[in-house]
């Protein structure tokens, strides 16, 4: 025999006996390596690592390990007996995760399956957590890191029974969840399945949450590591916060990026109070009730609700939250029969019928909102949302609801936008935008709307003497005065049934600075523009403006009734707060009123002067300018003394002297007619009377 045929011997004898060996070793679970595993494992994780009773070891085919129990130390800096404490445990990997992981990666188990677990995970504020084995700094952007993303990453976690205490003081998350449970046949078997209760906080939202899974527990596992995972019955209910929670449908993973879809029951106080710890922007609301149907797959949320009560508002919509994407976003579209409002006042600075917080309190006697935006939470995600609503209630009967409101909300880098808005009413129009920088100090704000033809009586049923409450509508509010304008037009005598009508048309371009409602009106900057025309006025207004007793006696001895409204103007400029009119007339075929002075909405203080020049002779005339004074919330309506005296005395003295019949004289008023359109007048410096 050749010495190439001994030594191609011997190379198949050492091969035989490897293979062998290999053989051997798998068969037998390799309880040679009991020892040196431990010893290679405790001084690769840096803790004490223990398997204990039966051991059976897989390296080839479908790496894994299967061991009585398993048992893996904790540091003491961590406050917790052990990482893992696992009886009856099998334990599968590949060997490509493993040879990732030691490059940094996130750690990825196949499949961990225990009849009983207990595991204990902690992060301390500096990012570093026990979970991260063999690191002994935290990673660089552990900062941005969820727990639910930093912890290893599983094809699937089945136990019988455990529980697993998750304190996460960097992200601020203190959870125990206990499970219990069986593998069943057939998951209608009603002992297959398992229970899992949650409980404590997730950031400031506290969790109470029972879940209940058929034949296997999706609990940690993860897509990407287990793509095919099977859908599996589940059913969650309890409380998040003050919120009242019910999920009833399948999942395939809870953490993570879970997988998810079915029914959705969800009720509470108010939305910001679910969304803030969750990172996501909602805007304060009344007590809401949702259903729908909800579902999550490749980091997207999805949120189909066919029904949305919040107050009084009636909402429904197909809504989409980006969790992966930077920064989170949330797309889609807004819908619903009615959007009240008054449950737009907590979202506005206003008090939406809550308890009034101590900014308010202090601030008795004000009437605009004071209070505070929640500006930071404009910056936790963006938003594009198309919104369609088919009715706004005002909440009031004084005011007709708009019809057909559409616009575009986005949220983009702390800046909240309301593009093409749009609405109708009263057979016109509403157009405009409206704009909240989040980014500066303080918050910039700006506004534009544009109104066109507006049956204002019809759009403000209030403004009949009439008006119940309940009552009006805008289609009836418009049919009746349509016909109380075309009697006055022909000279009737029909009683007036609104003090005043007309069409309306406005233009308003501000911008303002501040954290709440009331600080942005206070520093309000541009003109406003309101022009009402084709309308009527109430004679007895007309007359009690100008203080002519006599034709208002007479009025009101025969009625009321409306005078042919020739127009109406105000043309405002705001500066600091500071309302002042460039021009402000309104003028009937009786009188011309103009009116100057300010309204501060600074301090919400007003000044405001009313001076009438009447067109018609009257024999009883105390004809003198009207002012308002005192604030928003408590208006004072008097009169110039000094002039009223003057004719007074005048006429005391005349009927001295000449007899009773000659002190009428100073108080008759013969009228006068102007030229032109006082309402494109340049002039609106109120006469001297």
């Amino acid at each position: 025999m050749s010495r190439r045929t001994r030594a191609a011997w011997a190379a198949a004898g050492v091969a035989g006996v490897l293979g062998a060996g290999l053989v051997w070793g798998e068969l037998s679970g390799w309880p040679v390596l009991r020892q040196p595993i431990e010893n290679a494992a405790s001084q690769q994780v840096g803790v004490p690592v223990s398997l204990q009773g039966r051991f059976k070891l897989h390296l080839l085919w479908r790496p894994r390990v299967e061991v009585d129990r398993l048992r893996i130390g904790s540091e003491d800096r961590f406050g917790a007996p052990h990482l893992l404490d696992a009886e009856r445990i099998t334990l599968a990997w590949q060997w490509r995760d493993l040879w990732h992981w030691q490059r940094g990666e996130r750690l990825r188990v196949q499949r961990l399956q225990a009849d009983t677990l207990d595991a204990r995970l902690m992060r301390l504020p500096d990012g570093t957590a026990n979970w991260q084995l063999g690191q002994r700094d935290p990673p660089p952007d552990a900062q941005d890191t969820d727990v639910a993303t930093a912890l290893p990453r599983f094809g699937a976690l089945v136990m019988g029974q455990g529980r697993i205490a998750l304190k996460d003081q960097l992200q601020d998350i203190d959870l125990a969840i206990d499970v219990q449970g069986s593998e069943g046949e057939a998951v209608s078997d009603a002992a297959s399945g398992y229970r899992a209760s949650l409980s404590g906080r997730y950031r400031t939202l506290p969790l109470k949450l029972q879940v209940r899974a058929g034949s296997t527990l999706p609990l940690i596992q993860d897509p990407e590591v287990a793509p095919d995972a099977p859908w599996v019955p589940l059913r969650v209910q309890g409380t998040a916060g003050a919120a009242r929670l019910l999920f009833d449908g399948q999942a395939a993973a809870l953490l993570g990026l879970p997988r998810l879809d079915g029914a959705l029951q969800f009720q509470g106080r108010s939305l910001a109070e679910v969304g803030r710890p969750l990172g996501i922007t909602l805007p304060q609301t009344p007590p809401f009730d949702l259903r729908g149907r909800l579902s999550q797959n490749a980091g997207t949320w999805r949120l189909q609700a066919s029904r949305a009560t919040i107050g009084s508002s009636r909402l429904a919509g197909d809504l989409r939250f980006h969790q992966l994407a930077q920064p989170r976003r949330l797309t889609g579209e807004l819908t619903g029969s009615k959007l009240a409002f008054a449950d737009l006042g907590p979202a506005i600075g206003g008090e939406g019928g809550t308890a009034a917080p101590p900014a308010r309190q202090v601030a008795r006697g004000r009437v605009l909102p004071q209070r505070p935006f929640d500006l930071p939470s404009l910056k936790a995600m963006d938003a594009d949302v198309q919104v369609k609503i088919d009715e706004v209630d005002f909440g009031t009967p004084a005011m007709a609801p708009l019809r057909g409101l559409q616009t575009r909300i986005q949220l983009m880098a702390g800046v909240l936008r309301l593009d093409d808005l749009q609405a109708t009413v009263s057979g016109g129009q509403f157009r405009g935008m409206t704009q909240l920088d989040a980014n500066t100090q303080p918050a910039q704000w700006q506004a534009r709307l544009d109104i066109a033809n507006v049956d204002i009586a019809g759009w403000m049923p209030g403004l009949r003497p009439d008006a119940a409450p309940g009552k009006a509508t805008a289609t009836t509010a418009t049919k009746t005065l349509k016909k109380e304008r075309d009697q006055a037009r022909q000279g009737g005598e029909q009683a007036v049934q609104s003090y005043v009508t007309g069409v309306l048309f406005a233009k308003l371009d501000v911008r303002g600075a501040g954290r709440s409602t009331s600080d942005i009106l206070g520093s309000l900057n541009g003109p406003v523009d309101l022009t009402l025309r084709d309308g009527t006025i109430s004679h007895l207004a007309t007359e009690a403006m100008g203080l002519d007793v006599a034709q208002a006696l007479g009025v009101f001895i025969r009625g009321d009734h409306p005078l042919p409204l020739r127009c109406a103007r105000f043309e405002l400029q705001a500066r600091d707060g500071v309302m002042e009119p460039r021009l402000a007339v309104i003028d009937n075929q009786d009188s011309t009123v103009r009116i100057a002075g300010q309204v501060n909405l600074r301090d919400e203080t007003m000044a405001l002067r009313l001076v009438t020049q009447p067109k018609d002779w009257s024999l009883l005339s105390l004809r003198t300018p009207i002012t308002v004074s005192g604030t928003l919330g408590q208006p004072a309506v008097g009169i110039e003394g000094r002039g009223l005296a003057g004719r007074v005395l005048g006429a005391l003295a005349l009927g001295a002297a000449a007899g009773p019949a000659a002190a009428v004289l100073p108080l008759m008023e013969r009228g006068s007619q102007t030229d032109g359109d006082p309402c494109i007048s340049a002039a609106a410096t109120p006469r001297k009377p």
